[in-house]
């Protein structure tokens, strides 16, 4: 394959085997003025300034070719700073997955002025205002529907979601494009993968249109510092292999907070090394290919 042609004022490492895109990197400066509302001022490891001369040295160290930065604040004109934040360096900023509240008066108002800016490629439920009566409200379900509408992408952290909520989701709007954060949730232990979580997965998986992140293995790990070798990872992602296929799984890191556990290069080592087997056609669509096709990304540069 071609070499990426990378322009602007950027340094770029070319990756010589195959691209690679992050789907999953968090942006923030804890020295505004206004502050933000993550991380928390008692995070030794993520408050500090996370902006994108810090990424560009990771990106460059470790043949990173491009990535879209997801939501890492509730605050609604935080997606317009982060657009600011990275429109000097279009080639390696490609896309933004934005925090708008589902289920209220002014999401389509938003949606619609963010989305004139065609990195913002959709958003991520985060936060779950009013607990477990939140898909009672039909204002949820219009404004999911309008994201459907609008060929926008919806990621979900399962923090405060389950894969059933996912399940539900999909089969009510089967033309939405859903992405499953951080390995589905998995609590990772190095031993064989939990069974329910395994008929989660394996529930979930059966809609077409429901994707999933291979990102922030060193978070869903219980053994902390993050073991570094494949074996203890192997597990779950062996059964997201099986379960989501070569089509539907998608890079990302959750860079800084990946630091927690490890270098930017030793959580790509783990996973470059569950992949080192795949054939080459599924390298490429997990590392790069599957990512443009979901958030209807233009091709590298």
């Amino acid at each position: 394959m071609a070499s990426v042609f990378l322009a602007g004022c950027s340094t770029y490492q070319k990756n010589a085997d195959i691209p690679i895109i992050d789907t999953h990197i968090h942006l923030y400066d804890t020295t505004r003025p206004q502050g933000l509302p993550w991380p928390p001022k008692d995070d030794e490891v993520l408050y500090r300034p996370v902006l994108t001369e810090h990424f560009d040295k990771v990106s460059d160290e470790n043949g990173i070719n491009a990535t879209v930065i997801v939501e890492a604040s509730k605050w609604i004109p935080d997606n317009q700073w982060v657009l600011d934040l990275v429109k000097h360096d279009p080639n390696r900023y490609i896309g933004l997955v934005g925090s708008l509240e589902i289920g209220t008066p002014d999401f389509k108002k938003h949606l619609t002025k963010l989305s004139k800016d065609g990195r913002f490629v959709g958003i991520r439920m985060r936060e779950r205002p009013g607990g477990d009566s939140f898909f009672e409200n039909e204002a949820v379900w219009s404004d999911l529907q309008l994201l459907s509408d609008r060929n926008q992408t919806l990621d979900v952290l399962m923090f405060r979601y389950s894969l059933d909520d996912v399940d539900m989701i999909s089969k009510r709007l089967p033309n939405l494009k859903i992405l499953i954060n951080h390995v589905a949730g998995a609590d990772i232990e190095g031993e064989p993968a939990d069974l329910k979580w395994i008929a989660a997965v394996q529930k979930v998986a059966k809609n077409p249109n429901v994707n999933c992140k291979i990102s922030g293995l060193f978070q869903q790990s219980h053994r902390q510092p993050s073991p570094r070798n494949l074996s203890f990872y192997q597990s779950e992602l062996d059964v997201l292999w099986e379960a989501f296929g070569e089509d539907r799984l998608i890079y990302g890191s959750n860079w800084p907070v990946t630091m927690r556990g490890g270098t930017y290069g030793e959580y790509l080592a783990v996973v470059k090394g569950f992949f080192a087997d795949k054939r080459r056609a599924a390298r490429e669509k997990f590392f790069f290919k599957n990512a443009l096709k979901f958030y209807g990304l233009p091709a590298l540069k």
